[in-house]
């Protein structure tokens, strides 16, 4: 798997932070050619500068199609506080560092080593396959995922997409590897909050001041947390998880419906950041402005909350309820907000093959449905009616989830060689035989 390995590392060296995907798109569209994957690739230009790869293998019947999507972009990341570079893509016992390694290059790098394989093979693809690299996820996927839904979505047609989103997780939910199975994500709500006041100078504090007017509407919004609410999915997921755990944890992840048991597991969940974003709405306080010079007070600040809601949340109710925490000293915009969708089914054809494929490759392994808490571009295939469902096929520790969009980003070869083999065996299932 040291080829994989060495095309991540090329791929990575691709600085792809700012709006400028195309020149990793054209490469990746001109290895898959070289390689012989296919050569019925199209390199879309959905905004300027930004490159977005649609690349099919063809299959014998007239089946609707498997699409495998990872994203291009990266968020930044700042190289004084890395301990190798984050854009060269450096190679250290088998580790190999960079931004992307697992958000989310190393997922299409796994993707296309498995088509490759297959095709090297011989292999009779019954399905079409089709393998896109999208821009713009990290931002808002509008001139990435949704820009394909809306222009060609009808013409691909996927019968299922298989997206980023989970992952097998070790350490998380006990020593053995646990893999979720995105089926559905939060509610992306990101909203400004903003605070008049009167100019003045330091010397002469007053009540007017709009950044005591935002700290105080800020403290008070965020002082206590939503209620803690289980979805189908996250109530499907603790069900499962129970199985790994021991004594007073497993009969409390079993029994969370009970109100009392709901009240115990949720004490011990608040404390765990990871943990508390599956069962309830959350509110991050991400931007703060307000002043320009040490000795004058302000005429203005503002506050930006990147707010995540549970799948059924109804987001005006949580408007509703958010303006009336934060009182009337300041005021509130939604600047963006993302669709309410389905959940994709549990009892698919896709959901079963992967769940075999994990149990095949690595047999002490347990699969559960996973909300995500973040964002994917699954959700502009599901607002569609697409299935679409999130793993990324590595085995990540704790420190792993925490390099995502964090510091010294990486995946290991053997990591990256168990996600080509899981999509391998995922692709052989659902695309071949009889």
């Amino acid at each position: 798997m040291n080829d994989a390995l060495a095309f991540l590392s090329r791929y990575i060296q691709f600085d792809t932070t700012q709006k400028n995907e195309m020149a990793a798109a054209q490469w990746l569209a001109a290895q898959m050619r070289e390689l012989g994957v296919t050569r019925d690739i199209v390199v879309h230009e959905p905004a300027r500068g930004r490159g977005l790869v649609v690349a099919r293998v063809a299959g014998s019947e007239p089946l609707r199609p498997l699409i495998l999507n990872h994203h291009i972009d990266v968020v930044a990341a700042q190289p004084e506080q890395w301990t190798r570079p984050p854009f060269a893509g450096e190679i250290v016992d088998g580790v190999l560092y960079g931004r992307g390694a697992l958000d989310d290059k190393g997922m299409g790098v796994a993707f296309l080593f498995a088509l490759l394989e297959l095709v090297q093979e011989g292999a009779a693809f019954r399905r079409p396959v089709i393998f896109t690299a999208v821009p713009d996820e990290e931002t808002s996927g509008d001139e990435g995922t949704g820009w394909l839904v809306r222009e060609h979505g009808s013409a691909l047609a996927p019968e299922w997409v298989w997206d980023e989103g989970g992952a097998g997780f070790v350490g998380l939910f006990g020593p053995t590897p646990q893999f979720g199975i995105a089926t559905c994500e939060k509610q992306v709500h990101h909203v400004r909050v903003v605070a008049q006041g009167a100019p003045g100078h330091g010397s002469m504090p007053h009540r007017n001041n709009p950044n005591d007017k935002l700290i105080r509407a800020l403290a008070f919004a965020l002082r206590q947390p939503r209620p803690f609410r289980l979805s189908d999915t996250t109530r499907t997921m603790f069900e499962s998880l129970a199985a790994t755990q021991r004594g007073a944890a497993r009969k409390l992840m079993a029994q969370l419906e009970n109100p009392v048991a709901q009240r115990v597991a949720d004490q011990r969940i608040r404390n765990d950041a990871q943990l508390n974003a599956f069962v309830r709405d959350t509110i991050s306080l991400n931007v703060v402005r307000g002043g320009y010079q040490g000795n004058v007070i302000p005429e203005r600040a503002e506050a930006q909350l990147d707010c995540r809601l549970l799948p059924d949340t109804d987001p005006d109710e949580f408007d509703v309820w958010l303006r009336r925490r934060l009182g009337r000293e300041v005021s509130m915009e939604v600047l963006q907000r993302s669709p309410r969708t389905a959940s994709s089914p549990l009892d698919s054809p896709f959901y079963r093959a992967l769940a075999a494929s994990i149990k095949q490759l690595r047999p002490e392994a347990g699969v559960f449905p996973l909300q995500v808490p973040g964002a994917t571009d699954g959700r502009y295939w599901r607002a569609a009616g697409i299935p679409a469902y999130g793993l990324s096929p590595f085995i990540l520790s704790r420190e792993d989830i925490a390099s995502i969009h964090g510091i010294d980003e990486r995946i290991s070869g053997e990591n990256l060689a168990l996600g080509v083999r899981i999509a391998k065996d995922l692709i052989t299932r659902l695309c071949m035989g009889g």
